[in-house]
């Protein structure tokens, strides 16, 4: 009778499967557990996305870091160049008075050799309104512009400035001080002569 009980107690269903009855040999999965590893899963997936951004902001910076390494460089190289530049035409007019002899003097030096503050002053004298013969249009007249020329330059920008430049290109070595300070006694403009001088003191003019 015992025996009869005991094979009822572990009666398999028709599929295989364990009857309500029986207990599984395998132990049950505790409540609630697979619920538990979503936080992690959540974490991992925050740190990994944290590490993204992190790794992106830096490549970020970098870039801009060598950006600015260069731009900087770039700009030192064109000041050592320009200062060359500067420092080679300097040592060129020197060199050019030296061989002239004991006899040249400053008189000799080009309009673009002034310091540019001094020619910024000899433009702002030569913007007189109403009276062309003794401002910039008298001077080009007497440096040899035409007057198609001087209209021209009269519908540009800060024509002084505009004629002395053009004028120092296109004389090259003889746009001299001495010549311009001719050209300015001429028009009775002494005041603009005083800024020049004793610049133009003792050069000749061949």
């Amino acid at each position: 009778m015992g025996q009869d009980r005991d094979r009822e107690g572990v009666r398999v269903g028709a599929e295989g499967a364990l009857t309500p009855g029986t207990s599984s040999p395998f132990p049950s999965e505790p409540p609630g557990a697979s619920g538990s590893i979503i936080p992690v899963y959540c974490a991992l997936l925050a740190a990994v996305v944290l590490g993204l951004l992190a790794y992106v902001a830096f490549k970020c910076w970098r870039s801009r870091k060598q950006r600015e390494q260069l731009a900087k460089a770039r700009t030192a190289e064109l000041g050592d160049l320009h200062r060359d530049q500067v420092l080679g035409e300097s040592t060129v007019f020197l060199d050019s008075l030296s061989s002239q002899g004991p006899t040249a003097d400053l008189g000799c030096r080009l309009y673009l050799h002034l310091p540019r503050q001094q020619q910024e002053e000899v433009e702002r004298l030569l913007e007189v309104p109403g009276e062309p013969a003794k401002g910039w249009q008298g001077l080009a007249t007497h440096l040899g512009y035409l007057a198609e020329a001087v209209d021209t330059l009269a519908r540009g920008q800060a024509p002084a400035s505009t004629l002395l430049r053009d004028w120092a290109a296109r004389e090259g070595s003889r746009a001299t001080l001495r010549v311009l300070e001719d050209a300015l006694v001429a028009m009775d403009r002494e005041d603009v002569v005083q800024v020049l001088s004793p610049l133009t003191k003792g050069c000749s003019v061949v």
